[in-house]
């Protein structure tokens, strides 16, 4: 076939599926629409039992952006009694809309069946179009250009955005493109053991085989982020979200230490703690994120305040490293507490004798004075915070590439928290694991909508709710 990409053996198998059981079962992808404007393809394969337990309005929805806020596309299948058939629904920039119903198949018939729905972006005839295992099943001319984006409408599998239409069934190797894949069906439909990156899907989501379980939900990255160190990060609310991590023993007394984190503000309030602790007369360490875009860092000892101030650098909502290092062997008093943004030295600023005895709670977001906790909140997200009981170099954390790196064996770590892509939830509280010690977070007026499939360098990962471990099953398109 002219223009078709050849399939090329992948390095993965497709082992597992996601079993979605028509309740309650949903996956969630990123926080807003994937933005697509013009042309679109979707790719999905989907196993739909021979009968199950439909009920009005009788349609099910296998991946869309598609809620009571707007819809701006869906790939759904519409049950028995009444019907028995795909759907592919395309809303154009005009608000008008384009749906193609399939013929002459039967869905729930126990087996698996490949599904791609495209639309071009014009008005061009037959530029709608529905595949249904390999085959053209139908297609039409749009009734208008392009493919509407209603931004707060936020992609799902298994369920419409607003959370109804829950399907029931299998689901796998769910692919989304801004391009016109017609031309590909022959690689799109043949049995998933196919690397589809040539293809350059903006989204595609292997669901069980790319997949890891972190109670109660199945994180699942875009297929493209699958090898970063991050792809999940925590989203605080600026009004009472924090999370306690106690007394960090290696911030006592000490000589030396540094702390990295990666955040995301929004820089609505005068000051913001991304973390911080606090012993009244004994002394305090912060680092304040202000709504200039500035920052303060603070080390404080009996009665002296030690710190430095960053010019406005950082706009809202982008993100960025902070490193901030405390060195006992700075050549003078001088050059001892450093802040560096991004990768570069920002400024430095003296410091006499050790840091004070930490008696207190730290907390990452907020800070503690005295019993009153959840002081100058942060609104935004938060992401690797790192512990060191020395003064480590730059190049340990940053390699320039915006986005995080592995800092397991970065001599010096003593805490490390990876925040949202370790967190398991249970009983109303967040539990983050400290990776290297026995330091572990926990959150306070947090919800499981908190953890969000968006990092530095990372958007659009998927997260599951109300699914459970055994939702991921060994049941995929048979292999021809």
């Amino acid at each position: 076939m002219s223009g078709t990409v050849g399939p090329r053996i992948s390095p993965f198998q497709n082992t597992y599926s996601l079993d979605f059981d028509g309740v309650d079962d949903y996956v969630e992808i990123g926080t807003q629409s994937l933005g697509i404007t013009e042309a679109i393809s979707i790719s999905a394969w989907v196993k739909i039992p021979i009968s199950g337990g439909w009920g009005a309005p009788y349609v099910e929805e296998i991946v869309g952006e598609d809620g009571t806020s707007g819809i701006n596309w869906s790939l759904t299948f519409r049950p028995p009694p009444f019907f028995n058939y795909f759907a592919f629904t395309v809303y154009h920039t005009n608000g008008t809309s384009t749906t193609l119903t399939s013929s002459g198949v039967t869905p729930n018939d126990g087996q698996w069946h490949h599904l791609l729905g495209v639309s071009d972006g014009t008005t061009n005839a037959n530029g709608v179009k529905l595949y249904v295992d390999g085959v053209l099943n139908v297609q039409a001319t749009a009734a208008s250009t392009g493919t509407r984006n209603t931004p707060t409408v936020i992609p799902t599998i298994g369920s419409t955005s607003n959370n109804s239409w829950y399907f029931e069934g299998n689901i796998d190797e769910v692919s989304i493109f801004d391009t016109d894949q017609s031309s590909n069906i022959d690689t799109l439909s043949t049995a998933p053991t196919v690397d589809l990156t040539d293809l350059n899907p903006i989204a595609w989501y292997r669901n069980g085989d790319n997949g890891s379980w972190k109670s109660p939900q199945w994180l699942i990255p875009n297929n493209e982020n699958k090898d970063k160190v991050s792809n999940y990060s925590t989203q605080f609310d600026g009004i009472g979200d924090y999370i306690e991590l106690g007394k960090i023993s290696h911030l006592q007394n000490t000589t030396e230490y540094s702390i990295s984190s990666w955040f995301k503000g929004a820089l609505n309030n005068l000051y913001q703690a991304v973390y911080a602790w606090f012993d009244g007369a004994d002394g305090y360490l912060q680092l304040l994120l202000v709504n200039d875009g500035s920052f303060t860092v603070y080390n404080y000892r009996t009665s002296t305040a030690y710190g430095v101030t960053a010019p406005g650098i950082v706009s809202a909502d982008t993100w960025y490293n902070a490193l901030v290092v405390f060195d006992g062997s700075g050549a003078t008093n001088d050059d001892r507490l450093k802040l560096y943004i991004n990768g570069s030295l920002i400024t430095f600023a003296s410091f006499v004798g050790t840091i004070p005895t930490q008696t207190g709670t730290m907390l990452i977001n907020g800070m503690q004075i005295g019993s009153q906790q959840g002081l100058l909140l942060f609104e935004g997200n938060i992401d690797e915070v790192s512990i060191f009981d020395s003064a480590i170099s730059i190049g340990d954390v940053w390699d320039g590439s915006g986005k995080p790196t592995d800092v397991s064996a970065v001599s010096g770590l003593a805490n490390y928290y990876k925040m949202g892509e370790d967190a398991t939830f249970s009983g109303g509280v967040w539990t983050v694991p400290d990776a290297v010690g026995s330091n572990d977070g926990t959150s306070v007026n947090m919800t499981i909508e908190d953890r969000v499939g968006t990092a530095p360098s990372s958007s659009n990962n998927a997260l599951s709710f109300n699914m459970d471990l055994i939702d991921r099953v060994e049941d995929t398109p048979a292999t021809p």
